[in-house]
C-alpha cells in the first residue's frame, strides 16, 4: 500500500469513526446538551449528567424557558420538583437551576441567563448558612474569575450580550461528541437505565436522589445519617465565625444583592428563604459554636432585605424572606433506629437534604401561603422568631445520631 493511499484509508477511518462517536453521543444525550428525545429503558435517565452538570442546567434552561426560576444549591436541586403538583399553572414552566456545591454567585448568573431566554416572573432563591461563613473582606469581595460555565450563558456579567457564547457553545458540543469521555459516558447511559437507582438530572433541572437508593439498602437510613453526621460535623469545625455586622463585606451577601437588583429590574416577584435544617444539623451549628453567628447571620439577612425595598422601592410582595430552619414537627422528624433496613423516613434523606415531600409542604407556604410552617422574617418578627426558636432548641432535641 501506498503512502497516499494508507492516510486516504486511514483519514476515512478516522473520519467513519468520528462520526459513529457523534452519533452516538447526540442519540444517549449523556449531557442532555442535544435534547435528543429520550426513550424509556435506553436514553431516558442521565447517570453521567453530573459530569457536566453545569452544562447540562445551562441549555435546559434556555430551552424550558421558566416563567418560575428555583435558584441555591443540592438543597433545591436535591428538594424541590418543578414536576409536582404544588405549582399553580400561573407559575408553569418551573425550572430547578440549584447547583450543588455552587454558593450565589452562580445563582445570580443563572438569574440573569433565565431573564435572557424568557419570561421570568417568579424566583425563589434558597439563603444557605454554610455559604455564608466565610472571612470577611475590608472594601468587599472581588468577583471571581470568568469560567467556562459562565462563557456559555447568553449574557455577560453587565447583562450585555456575551461575546465569549458562541465559540463556548461549540467547544460544548465537541467535549459532548469528540471525546472519550463523552464516548464512556454515552455508553454508561444506555448501560444503566435503572429506575430506582440510576443517577440522573430531569429535563427541568431536578436530581430525585436515585443514589441514595444502594446506601439506605445496604445500611438503612440510620447508617445514611450517620455517614453524614460525621461529615457535617468535620466541615462545620473548619468553618470560620465571621462577624456579620458588616454583610457587605461577605462574599454570598453581595451576590444576594446582586440578585435582588436583577429581580427587581424585571419587576420579578422574589421569595428568600432559609432551608428546613434537620435537627441533627442544628445541633451540628450549635456544638461547634455557630449558634449565634446563626442568629447573627439572619439579623443580617433581614437588615440587607430591608435596606434593598427601601433603596429599590420594593414591596412586601416584591420581595420576602421566609424561615425553615428551626425546629418544628418536619425538622424534628426521627431517625430510623441502627441495623432496621426497612425503617423509612418521609421528610429527609439525611441532615442536610430534606426530600421533595417537604419541599412541597415548603412551596405550598411559599406559593400560596398556606400551612403552619415557616415563619416571615421581617425587623417586626425577626427577634420574636430567634427566641422561639432558643426555646424550642432544648438539648434532647439537639442529640445527633450515634
Amino acid at each position: 500500500m501506498s503512502a497516499r493511499t494508507y492516510l486516504v484509508v486511514a483519514a476515512v477511518v478516522w473520519a467513519c469513526l468520528s462520526m459513529a462517536c457523534i452519533a452516538l453521543s447526540v442519540f444517549a444525550d449523556p449531557y442532555r446538551m442535544f435534547a435528543t428525545p429520550a426513550i424509556p429503558g435506553l436514553t431516558a435517565l442521565k447517570p453521567r449528567i453530573y459530569e457536566q452538570a453545569a452544562l447540562a442546567k445551562t441549555y435546559q434552561l434556555e430551552r424550558v424557558r421558566p416563567r418560575t426560576l428555583l435558584l441555591g444549591n443540592s438543597r433545591v436541586e436535591n428538594g424541590f420538583d418543578p414536576q409536582s403538583e404544588v405549582w399553580p399553572k400561573s407559575w408553569q414552566p418551573v425550572f430547578n437551576a440549584g447547583l450543588a456545591g455552587e454558593d450565589l454567585f452562580m445563582a445570580w448568573r443563572m438569574l440573569q441567563e433565565a431573564v435572557a431566554a424568557g419570561p421570568v416572573k417568579n424566583v425563589i432563591v434558597a439563603v444557605d448558612f454554610p455559604d455564608f461563613l466565610t472571612q470577611p473582606v475590608p472594601g468587599g469581595p472581588p468577583l471571581p474569575a470568568i469560567s467556562d460555565d459562565e462563557r456559555r450563558l447568553l449574557v455577560a456579567r453587565s447583562g450585555g450580550k456575551n461575546a465569549a457564547r458562541q465559540l463556548q457553545v461549540w467547544r460544548d458540543r465537541m467535549a459532548s461528541t469528540l471525546t472519550i469521555d463523552a464516548l464512556t459516558d454515552s455508553l454508561i447511559t444506555l448501560a444503566d437505565q435503572n429506575p430506582d437507582a440510576s443517577v440522573t438530572m430531569r429535563r427541568q433541572g431536578f436530581n430525585p436522589l436515585h443514589e441514595y437508593a444502594a446506601d439506605i439498602a445496604n445500611i438503612g437510613y440510620h447508617g445514611l445519617f450517620a455517614q453524614k453526621i460525621a461529615a457535617y460535623r468535620e466541615r462545620f469545625k473548619t468553618y470560620p465565625h465571621p462577624d456579620f455586622s458588616r454583610p457587605t463585606q461577605i462574599e454570598d451577601f453581595t451576590y444576594l444583592v446582586r440578585i435582588i437588583h436583577t429581580a427587581a429590574e424585571r419587576h420579578d416577584r422574589l421569595i428568600l428563604f432559609i432551608p428546613p435544617y434537620h435537627q441533627t444539623l442544628l445541633g451540628i451549628i450549635d456544638d461547634t459554636g455557630l449558634w449565634l453567628e446563626f442568629e447573627s447571620w439572619k439579623r443580617a439577612l433581614v437588615r440587607v432585605v430591608e435596606s434593598q425595598k427601601r433603596s429599590l422601592g420594593l414591596t412586601a410582595r416584591d420581595i420576602e424572606l421566609v424561615d425553615f430552619s428551626g425546629y418544628n414537627a418536619y425538622t424534628m422528624e426521627p431517625v430510623p433506629a441502627k441495623n432496621d433496613l426497612h425503617a423509612q423516613t418521609r421528610w429527609y434523606w439525611e441532615p442536610g437534604h430534606y426530600k421533595a415531600s417537604l419541599g412541597d409542604v415548603v412551596l405550598a407556604r411559599l406559593i400560596g401561603g398556606t400551612g403552619d410552617f415557616g415563619y416571615l422574617l421581617t425587623p417586626d418578627t425577626i427577634e420574636e422568631t430567634l427566641a422561639r426558636e432558643r426555646l424550642s432548641a432544648v438539648p434532647s432535641q439537639r442529640q445527633a445520631t450515634h
